[in-house]
């Protein structure tokens, strides 16, 4: 088993109705990262650009496949074209929207290695 990376983001909010600071934890949907290459990415000095630099470099293949019209359920006539679908753009486009709202809403992300 290996351990991977993970990104928590933490903020602190103060709560109206008990005037209480509570701190507030959410987490990204990473990939499974093998045990090397999560500490390289944790100890890294900026470890969001190194973990998107190893997904674009290890998951991103460009994917081909045929598109049919919405008619064609059993898809058993000709494509009526192409799409190209790349996992791994896919997922750093998600993480950096994630990253985004992190940083509109406050939270300060911070990576770990478990």
């Amino acid at each position: 088993m290996s351990t991977n990376i993970h990104f928590i983001a933490t903020r602190e909010v103060k709560v109206v109705k008990t005037n209480r600071v509570a701190t507030q934890e959410i987490k990204f949907n990473e990939l499974q990262t093998p045990t090397r290459v999560t500490y390289e990415i944790k100890d890294s000095v900026d470890p969001i650009q190194s973990y998107k630099d190893w997904v674009l470099r290890e998951c991103s293949r460009d994917e081909e496949f045929d598109v049919f019209a919405d008619d064609d359920v059993w898809c058993e006539r000709d494509p009526i074209g192409k799409e190209v679908f790349n996992a791994g753009k896919e997922h750093i486009e998600k993480f950096d929207e994630w990253l985004k709202m992190c940083a509109e809403e406050g939270y300060e992300v911070r990576a770990e290695a478990w």
